[in-house]
């Protein structure tokens, strides 16, 4: 087969191929990767419809992919629609259009922990130097967290374009519990999709280290496609909105809107300030004395902004971890109404204002942050909290483990920094043991 894919869109999936009997686990993480970094994916497993495979293979590259993987595993070479079939078209269509991405995740070794890289070409069965000016990654995790950078980098590339016509604007769909297939794409610069939990309320582990690995590419990404605002839509867990925030700081690019589910326009272009017109109050304000003085102090900071009140959780929490905090808040809005999208931005800056103070008060003290508020809030605080070193939580009211408090709590999922250097996510405690 020597069909070269002739048209294709820059936001169009990238296509992975692998031989199941020894690459499926290679795929599945490759897959997760580039989703976490905001690139849709087409796989056989989550989105080959019934039928002849090769039939429905053309069906489905003509949908419409803007690059493809090549998983070179030692069973490849016993793979007729891989060598015949899809890494001819993914080659011919990279050689045909500078557009189309190609790279390979290379897993044949010449010697423990080096890549063979005359593999490919000899196992597809291609002339020597055929693959000479494709990129190769070894594939394990820092190699195929490579292959995802350029993958992203290329991708970026083709969007500049399309986000000038757009006022310079960068768009971003977010969503945590989606489950994985191709169609679950909106035409944005990215659509970052987190993999979904087993879990009822909390998020996956396993795709929270997927975004660790994944969000320090965010903030290069939005400069790399030219933009100067950003625009993000979708749904996720609170404690993912907030990181996904703070990797898009207001001194990085000035202007953020988030859309909710209704369409409202959620905005913020300020930096963490307090306003003559307050919109957030302290409703709660404890301190203890005899905390636990070991390492950096640790405060609390329950955001609780929704219409109707509800603490249980907040206090069980403080009930099982006062003994660690210097000091805790709980922040509420003053009408106790719904909050209007139109005073977002004045909104977000209190309630990070007050977590600054919060932080700043008690000797830089990393600040345990619990949110109750709509999604978009979650994002807009985020981006207002530089320089802090902030613990998300999860609000979880399933069965409990052991015991008979049925109470709902909450649960640490991220750390976060929006400082440092490899990410904002320092690191994944959700599942991690007792905090």
């Amino acid at each position: 087969m020597t069909d070269i894919i002739a048209a294709h869109d820059a936001a169009d999936p990238i296509f992975i191929s692998y031989r199941q009997s020894d690459g499926t686990k290679i795929c599945v993480e490759l897959a997760w990767l580039l989703r976490a970094g905001g690139i849709p994916v087409w796989r056989d497993k989550d989105d080959l419809p019934p039928g002849d495979t090769e039939e429905r293979l053309r069906q489905a590259i003509g949908d419409g992919i803007s690059g493809g993987v090549l998983v070179t595993t030692p069973d490849v070479v016993h793979s007729e629609v891989v060598k015949h079939v899809e890494a001819p078209l993914l080659f011919s269509s990279h050689k045909a259009h500078e557009s189309f991405a190609l790279g390979i995740a290379n897993a044949v070794e010449r010697e423990p922990g080096k890549p063979d890289y005359s593999a490919p070409e000899q196992m597809l069965g291609m002339a020597k130097g055929t693959l000479s000016g494709v990129d190769q990654q070894p594939t394990d995790r820092d190699g195929l967290r490579t292959l995802v950078q350029k993958m992203l980098w290329h991708r970026l590339v083709n969007h500049r374009e399309r986000v000038a016509l757009d006022d310079h604007t960068f768009s971003l769909s977010l969503q945590t519990r989606n489950t994985a297939q191709v169609y679950d794409r909106t035409g944005s610069q990215l659509d970052v999709r987190v993999r979904p939990s087993d879990h009822e309320r909390l998020p996956s582990r396993d795709g929270l280290v997927d975004l660790k690995d994944t969000i320090g590419l965010l903030p290069d990404a939005v400069t790399r496609a030219g933009a100067r605002r950003i625009r993000i839509h979708g749904g996720a867990h609170l404690s993912v909105a907030f990181a996904v925030g703070a990797a898009l700081p207001s001194s990085r690019v000035g202007h953020m809107e988030v859309l909710d589910q209704q369409g409202n326009v959620w905005a913020s272009d300020g930096e963490a300030r307090y306003s003559s017109f307050p919109q957030v109050q302290i409703t709660t304000a404890e301190s203890n004395s005899s905390a636990n003085k070991a390492g950096r102090p640790a405060v609390a900071a329950y955001v609780d902004l929704l219409a109707q009140r509800s603490n249980t959780a907040f206090e069980k929490y403080i009930e099982e971890n006062a003994r660690f905090l210097t000091s805790w808040i709980h922040l509420t809005s003053k009408t106790g109404e719904l909050l209007d999208p139109s005073a977002a931005g004045s909104i977000a800056a209190e309630v990070a204002a007050h977590i600054r103070a919060l932080s700043n008060e008690n000797g830089n003290a990393e600040v345990h942050l619990l949110l109750r508020c709509p999604f978009p809030l979650a994002i807009l605080i985020g981006r207002l909290t530089n320089t802090l070193r902030c613990v998300l939580y999860e609000w979880d009211d399933s069965e409990p483990a052991t015991g008979d408090d049925f109470r709902p709590r909450y649960v640490a999922t991220l750390r976060i920094r929006a400082s440092a250097r490899d990410g904002v996510i320092e690191g994944v405690v959700l599942g991690s043991g007792p905090f």
